[in-house]
């Protein structure tokens, strides 16, 4: 079959044309450091690219929890600890005041820093991180804790728990969840029921519808009491070791995900120039050649 002079400049042409595409787009590559500039480059590797955003969101997300997490986790961790120095102090005091060389007034003075110490205790339980109340349970708006008199005009005083005993957990992995911390019943409950019948137990030996020995058998069950506080101590601990755990992890999770990206997306700069440089060399010899074949020709031969 006969090749005309059109069909071979078509041909050439098409040919030029390619290369300057090609010239085009790789030059876009050396401009832009990106192999990847349009989902048509590569529509295989733009669909990977795709996935590794989605588990990079993930990454963000669980990354965001476990800094919140962790947050309330170690300021929970630290004010049980003062709560803990604070209730030892307190069993301390007890000790003394139950002490029968004690005169009415030695005890008024101990049952002063006993009450200051139970308002630290509540306003320990009334800690807030983050606007929420984290020993509310789940019931995070309100303050748990509060003082509530017996009796109207008693001098009496319970410490009293609103909140409830759920506790909020966020997803910091793949199907992993951390409980973020204890509720206040569990943490503080056993303590303070403890610390308000010591303080009525003083008060009775100081007014009189008491006795010592009473305070005396107020204080059983303080080590009981003190065993729970450190139950909830020890839970945070462990959670706090979770998403310090999980943290690293996905710190790890995220060079991956970069490196997965990048070895997609970012073009090879030294292999950019290289292919600029063959596509030139191709360029110059298609021009050149098909200078030499339309000179050769009369116009009959290029109209076919």
């Amino acid at each position: 079959m006969r090749v005309t002079q059109l069909e071979i400049n078509r041909n050439l042409l098409s040919d030029i044309e390619n290369l300057s595409r090609a010239f085009v787009d790789v030059n876009r590559q050396m401009s832009s450091g990106k192999k990847l500039n349009k989902l048509s480059d590569s529509p295989l590797g733009s669909a990977d690219l795709v996935d590794i955003t989605e588990q990079a969101l993930r990454l963000e997300s669980y990354r965001s929890n476990i800094t919140l997490s962790s947050y309330q986790l170690k300021s929970a961790e630290s004010v049980l600890n003062q709560a803990y120095n604070a209730f030892v102090s307190i069993d301390t005091l007890g000790t003394n005041a139950a002490n029968e060389t004690n005169s009415p007034e030695g005890r008024q003075s101990i049952l002063s820093e006993i009450e200051s110490l139970r308002e630290q205790l509540i306003s320990v339980g009334n800690t807030k991180v983050g606007g929420i109340y984290i020993f509310a349970g789940t019931d995070v708006a309100n303050k748990p804790f509060e003082l509530v008199e017996t009796s109207p005009g008693s001098g009496y005083y319970d410490s009293v728990y609103s909140g409830n005993q759920n506790v909020n957990s966020v997803p910091v992995s793949d199907g992993v969840e951390v409980v973020v911390g204890v509720h206040g019943q569990q943490a503080l409950g056993a303590v303070l029921k403890k610390v308000d019948e010591l303080i009525e137990a003083i008060k009775g030996s100081i007014d009189g519808t008491g006795s010592v020995e009473d305070i005396g058998n107020s204080l059983e069950g303080f080590g009981d009491a003190l065993d729970e506080l450190g139950l909830a101590r020890g839970q945070i601990g462990v959670s706090l070791s979770m998403v310090e755990r999980l943290s690293e992890i996905i710190g790890d999770r995220d060079i991956v995900l970069k490196e997965q990206r990048s070895n997609i997306e970012d073009a090879n700069a030294l292999e950019v120039a290289m292919r600029i440089s063959q596509l030139q060399i191709a360029i110059n010899a298609a021009l050149s050649s098909g200078g030499a074949v339309l000179s050769q020709r009369t116009l009959f031969d290029i109209i076919g």
